[in-house]
């Protein structure tokens, strides 16, 4: 039997497939012009491109390859920004595709980090040196706070760490992974009252009270070298060496410090929607993350997220 679509069916289809593909085409846009700002290339860099999309393959996006020059073109055009592809960009196209076919698509299989681990570990302190002590607590703690990817956690500048009078810190995520366009405000870190030992901005000061003299405005917050900024790999490892000193029986990856905030948080009875904020996910067409993270703090998140009840 031949069945006849009305025309206003498939137009409200063609419709909605462009504005997908519009969506798409945006996000991957957005996600360049982070990227080009983060590592100090220009849009019209040949191998701006290049590096974006090897960018990609690492952090096991390769096969948005596809589609990553088209994305660019078309909304470089609409900004009147004249980008140029280099010779070799097919040929390294080509090469990104293969490897992602050829790689492990397996999903990882990861733990939740949780406030005992967190707990634990704060106990260790004579058991690892006193910097890698230092850094390691600030790390876990402030990271659980923000409900931090590793990307996150590793690119934070020093400029990036405001301490206000009231003796709470304001923290620059701006540029996340959902954060394309550089929208978001600071997020406000409150201080940990019920639980002391595990209050982010006193084991944050702890640390940048030992490094500070050897920082500037554009030095990595936290390192292990003044000038060289630690990336995910290294993040999840710091990860991974704090949680195996006290419980062997997990596995660990950088983002099982954000999977255990969340669960933390709906396992203490945290809405939804204080969640959403909190972890910076964004719901489809809206926009109301954006701007109300810093309230988090007039609520007492901390304590509430970093109890042990």
């Amino acid at each position: 039997m031949l069945i006849i679509t009305p025309l206003s069916e498939l137009q409200d289809k063609f419709e909605t497939s462009n504005f997908l593909v519009v969506q798409v085409h945006g996000k991957i846009y957005g996600g360049f012009l982070w990227f080009i700002n983060v590592f100090d290339l220009t849009i019209d860099d040949p191998i701006a491109i290049e590096y974006y999309i090897s960018y990609l393959l690492i952090n096991i996006q390769g096969y948005k390859a596809k589609t990553v020059q088209a994305a660019i073109q078309f909304f470089a055009n609409l900004d009147g920004k004249p980008i140029t592809i280099s010779a070799s960009y097919s040929k390294v196209k080509k090469g990104v595709l293969k490897l992602y076919t050829l790689s492990d698509k397996v999903s990882l299989q990861r733990d939740p980090i949780t406030v005992k681990h967190l707990t634990d570990y704060v106990k260790c302190k004579d058991k690892v040196d006193n910097f890698t002590f230092r850094l390691t607590s600030a790390i876990l703690v402030v990271g659980f706070r923000l409900f931090a990817r590793p990307g996150e956690v590793a690119r934070l500048k020093w400029s990036y760490i405001k301490v206000l009078k009231n003796g709470k810190i304001k923290i620059d995520l701006s540029g996340h992974k959902t954060d394309f366009f550089l929208i978001e405000k600071p997020i406000t870190i409150d201080k940990n009252t019920k639980n002391p030992s595990l209050c982010p901005i006193t084991l944050l000061n702890s640390y940048m009270d030992l490094v500070r003299e050897f920082k500037d405005d554009d030095s990595p917050l936290f390192s292990y070298e003044n000038n060289k900024f630690l990336d995910s790999n290294d993040i999840s490892k710091i990860l991974k060496n704090a949680v195996g000193m006290v419980d062997q029986d997990v596995r660990v990856s950088g983002h099982s410090i954000r999977i255990g905030a969340i669960t933390e948080g709906l396992r203490k009875g945290v809405s939804t929607s204080d969640l959403m904020v909190g972890a910076r996910h964004k719901k489809t067409n809206s926009l109301f993350p954006y701007l109300r993270s810093e309230g988090l703090a007039g609520k007492n998140f901390t304590d509430t997220l970093f109890s042990l009840d």
